[in-house]
């Protein structure tokens, strides 16, 4: 009996490390150019809307959506952030970010997977537009992030529903991008459910379990393919007469000058 239990474990223990490991998302990224200020532009309706609803453990009303754009210098990432109670207060350290409500873009540019400090990868996590934060200061780590934080950029917003954040980060020197390029991402919010500061919960786009810790190895990355769809404004139409209305309004111009013209016959025979 001992034998069989043992014998049981050790098949259940081989079956764990032979499950697949969850399939990457597949993403895709608009071309455009956006003004870095919180609010979307009408670029990134050329983008699909990536959902960020699968929590790491349990559920919570806070979830959010993502939107991407390129250029040849830059990605643009709008986040829109539902959120029932919005952080008061924050860690002092800009270390913390992730402790309070922020948002968090992981990207791989490298050629295979590594440690974000090993290869052309980083971690951005900004604010949320918290009081008294300094919105505006970068948290994260990586080679990526290391060497373009002096030109990247972002901002936040409160919204009716939550708050918003639009980040501008640079390709780099290292990288040079081009339609149709697919690169690793990872999408990521950090919840305080309550507002009360500290981490409640972390929501991803992707696999939760294998994102986790996305922070130390790109190895679960999901993927983002830079398209070459852009957003095209709707041409005015100009407001068209149908021949009925045209020709009414012909006849009550006639009609007009006609009257007008008896008028004026009428006068002149009276004098």
């Amino acid at each position: 009996m001992k034998k069989l239990t043992l014998l049981a474990m050790v098949l259940l223990l081989v079956s764990s490390f032979c499950l697949p490991a969850a399939a990457a998302q597949k993403f895709e990224a608009a071309s455009g150019t956006a003004k870095i200020d919180g609010v979307m532009d009408d670029a990134y309706l050329a983008a699909p809307v990536i959902k960020i609803e699968n929590y790491l453990k349990g559920s919570a009303k806070t979830k959010g959506t993502a939107r991407v754009l390129w250029d040849s210098k830059n990605l643009y990432i709008f986040y829109d952030i539902t959120d029932p109670a919005l952080s008061t207060t924050v860690d002092p350290s800009t270390s913390y970010i992730y402790k309070s409500d922020s948002v968090e873009f992981f990207v791989d540019l490298a050629s295979a997977p590594g440690k974000l400090t090993d290869i052309n990868a980083g971690q951005w996590t900004a604010y949320a537009p918290i009081a008294k934060a300094n919105v505006g200061t970068w948290g994260g780590l990586g080679k990526h992030q290391t060497a373009n934080k002096a030109n990247a950029s972002y901002a936040a917003k409160v919204t009716e529903k939550g708050w918003t954040v639009e980040m501008q980060i640079p390709f780099g020197a290292d990288y040079s991008p081009k339609a149709g390029a697919v690169i690793s991402v990872v999408f990521h919010i950090n919840s305080d459910e309550d507002g009360a500061g500290g981490r409640d919960y972390e929501i991803f786009a992707g696999d939760a379990a294998g994102q986790e810790k996305a922070w130390s190895s790109t190895e679960n990355y999901d993927k983002l393919t830079l398209t070459s769809a852009k957003y095209t404004a709707p041409v005015k139409q100009e407001p068209t007469v149908s021949p009925a209305t045209a020709d009414a309004g012909v006849l009550a111009a006639l009609a007009s000058a006609v009257s007008a013209g008896a008028a004026v016959i009428l006068s002149k025979k009276r004098k």
